[in-house]
């Protein structure tokens, strides 16, 4: 039954009360309001009474001017179950583990993941952007903003490409592309380890069936960096920091070189974080994801006390953003040009590298080798350097010709020869 109301506003309100179906709108007159109503009865009626053969002839326009798809599931017909029966029919014969196989076209083809999805089928419909969405939303690790910056990386080369229909050739064609761009292994390798753990996280929701990433290999023929100062350039690099315009050059110097932290590490260190009545640091959340304590030497506390604060800011804190840690390359250049050291590496006439340059990350280097030089075991070096394996310490020691000579020398006499 339908029934005309007339609104406070001068409008009129239909509403239609048939076969446990609400239906209520507003109009300007009494006339288009009785149209309406007069139809939507007529609708509700006849709908129920087509067959097949005419619901799969009415058009889109025809279906709307009938009230909608809404209406018609409210009266019991379900249109999209109706066209696309045959393929609900194929949809529902295939078992969980051919769902689960199905390659993205041949989701298209059977009527798309709609249609799967209508029928309560799980199929890999995700796009690579939603699994990294669901990847990030789990990340319970530090450093979230640079992850999904180095996640973001990887959406705008794969974003709305469903996760099943990436393959290895397209992650080839890309890292092939990334080298020949003039990007370094080293770089490569790092971008491929953030796309590594979004495959991983699939695997695991069973997203895909394998990690691809893990089977592309790149060659990494760039030789690491192993840098020492000698005596004598330590002493120049020393009086350039001192003489610096950012006056704590010298200490985060000192610091790197005589406990052989990060560069990370030490610029996040806070005050609240150093025992003047120990002589320690307490690093908290270090690169391996596990604390250490860092023992500063004599020279380090004396320097430390000239900056000495109460609270727990941060002891390198930015000029312009405290909350920040101090920018100090420029800083840092500048000392290495003062003490005639190379932030490039020097080359001989046939181009092979006569002396290789100097980062900061060197000083690291400096403080393994100086222990390793001075008969420490490698287990001691590992624990102070904070590595969590003993090969990463082996790749900063290196035994001099009279090191091992003297090794091989001490070694027969033991053996009385």
């Amino acid at each position: 039954m339908a029934y005309i109301r007339t609104l406070s506003s001068g409008n009129f309100r239909a509403d239609v009360r048939m076969k446990g179906i609400v239906k209520n709108k507003t109009f300007s007159s009494q006339a288009f309001a009785q149209i309406w109503a007069d139809k939507i009865e007529h609708n509700i009626k006849t709908i129920p009474n087509l067959d097949q053969v005419q619901l799969l002839a009415l058009s889109e326009a025809d279906i709307d001017g009938m009230g909608g798809e809404e209406l018609f599931k409210q009266l019991g017909v379900d249109l999209f179950a109706l066209r696309n029966q045959t393929r609900l029919e194929a949809i529902n014969a295939l078992s969980k583990k051919d769902l689960l196989q199905l390659s993205p076209q041949e989701i298209e083809c059977m009527g798309g993941a709609e249609l799967f999805l209508q029928a309560g089928k799980r199929i890999r419909y995700k796009t690579f952007r939603e699994v990294c969405n669901e990847y990030l939303s789990r990340w319970n690790k530090k450093d979230y903003q640079g992850q999904m910056q180095r996640i973001d990386y990887w959406c705008k080369v794969f974003g709305d490409r469903i996760m099943t229909d990436i393959d290895i050739f397209d992650l080839r064609e890309h890292i092939d592309s990334m080298t020949d761009e003039g990007q370094r292994a080293t770089t490569i390798n790092r971008k491929k380890a953030v796309l590594s753990s979004v495959f991983k996280f699939a695997l695991s929701r069973g997203y895909v069936d394998v990690n691809i990433v893990r089977n592309v290999v790149i060659d990494d023929d760039t030789k690491r960096r192993d840098r020492v100062l000698n005596d004598d350039e330590r002493q120049r690099l020393i009086k350039a920091c001192q003489e610096s315009h950012w006056d704590k050059l010298y200490l985060l110097v000192l610091m790197a070189m005589t406990t052989g932290a990060r560069k990370g590490e030490l610029m996040n260190l806070r005050w609240g974080d150093v025992s003047f009545k120990d002589n320690t640091g307490y690093l908290g959340n270090t690169k391996n994801g596990s604390s250490r304590e860092l023992h500063f030497a004599p020279v380090v506390m004396m320097e430390l006390k000239r900056f000495q604060e109460v609270d727990t800011g941060l002891i390198f804190p930015s000029e312009e953003k405290p909350s920040q840690s101090m920018d100090f390359r420029k800083a840092w250049s500048k000392a290495l040009r003062m003490a005639d050291i190379s932030e490039k590496d020097i080359l001989n006439a046939d181009s092979s590298v006569k002396l290789e340059k100097f980062t900061f990350h060197c000083l690291r280097h400096g403080f393994c080798s100086a222990l390793s030089d001075s008969g420490k075991e490698i287990n001691q070096i590992a624990k102070l350097a904070g590595h969590k394996s003993i090969q990463t310490t082996m790749r900063y020691i290196h035994q001099g010709r009279d090191q091992k000579r003297l090794i091989v020398d001490e070694l027969a006499q033991a053996f009385s020869l």
